[in-house]
């Protein structure tokens, strides 16, 4: 589980990769340095600041939720979710009514 220690808005001076999209962060970009522990290990990452407001925001990620790359599979399984169509009471899993 990754523990979150310090978080701090930073100024790039190269490229890093954003933990929780796997995208690109320009150099010279503002971007939210995290230092954390995960397994006794220290960590450190940076986060786009949109990145960091998802995180911050939803709930799910406060926990074991957190992990490289997590933004980026969110939004795909909200795509693939969002991909199903179910036309007719006839294909859903379970009877509805009494």
């Amino acid at each position: 589980m990754l523990e979150i220690r310090k978080k701090r808005m930073v100024i790039t001076r190269k490229t890093h990769e954003c933990y929780g999209c796997l995208e690109e962060i320009e150099k010279g970009k503002s971007t939210v340095y995290v230092s954390a522990k995960e397994d006794d290990k220290h960590v450190q990452f940076h986060l786009h600041e949109e990145c960091n407001k998802v995180i911050v925001k939803d709930r799910w990620f406060s926990g074991s939720g957190l992990y490289r790359g997590c933004i980026k599979d969110a939004m795909k399984t909200s795509e693939q979710l969002r991909a199903i169509d179910i036309s007719s009471a006839d294909e859903l899993p379970f009877v509805c009514g009494s």
